[in-house]
């Protein structure tokens, strides 16, 4: 695999148009100068690894995380399949490497809005669940004795003044969107 990239990693092959839409937002997106290559000789490099087809594009750098981050928007707006994004300079969650960027994370308030989200919502839900299996049941009130609840109804049903939002920090999110990045 080359030194620096950002790859694709899906379960199924991807058709030529969905090829397409991957490269064109990598190029479109990516700061000028970093793909491989010049106009003539850039390509894409597909390739096959457990069970797993890799589009691969070769960059002539590490992309920094706001870069890749701006590519995997990018391209979540015009893609439906689910897929994973890797660069070469990779972040895991809960990653012990000891490099400086590891707890040194920033993020824009629409990102860290949106994490927010998926993570109090992924929250209500687990909250349901053990509701439910403690008997309890939606209700228009609080009642302790007929075990019923106005919040155990789905997240997007709330009232804005029943949700709760968690309160985590921007490694914490990062680390959730890179458990569950193909939940976005």
């Amino acid at each position: 695999m080359q030194d620096f990239y950002i790859l694709q990693r899906t379960d199924r092959p991807l058709k030529a148009d969905e090829v397409k839409k991957w490269y064109y937002t990598v190029n479109l997106l990516a700061p000028e100068g970093v793909l491989a290559g010049d106009d003539d000789t850039t390509s894409l490099m597909l390739g096959i690894h457990l069970n797993k087809y890799l589009y691969i594009i070769p960059l002539v750098r590490h992309l920094s995380a706001d870069e890749a981050e701006k590519i995997v928007e990018g391209y979540m707006r015009v893609t439906t399949h689910d897929f994973e994004i890797e660069t070469s300079n990779v972040y895991e969650a809960n990653a012990n490497f000891g490099i400086p960027f590891e707890y040194d994370i920033s993020m824009d308030d629409e990102a860290r809005n949106i994490l927010l989200d998926a993570v109090s919502r992924k929250a209500h839900n687990v909250w349901i669940l053990e509701q439910m299996n403690k008997g309890w049941r939606f209700g228009l009130v609080l009642d302790l004795t007929n075990k019923t609840h106005p919040c155990m109804r789905p997240w997007d049903d709330l009232p804005e003044s029943y949700k709760r939002y968690l309160q985590r920090s921007d490694k914490d999110l990062v680390d959730y969107y890179s458990k569950n990045v193909r939940k976005f």
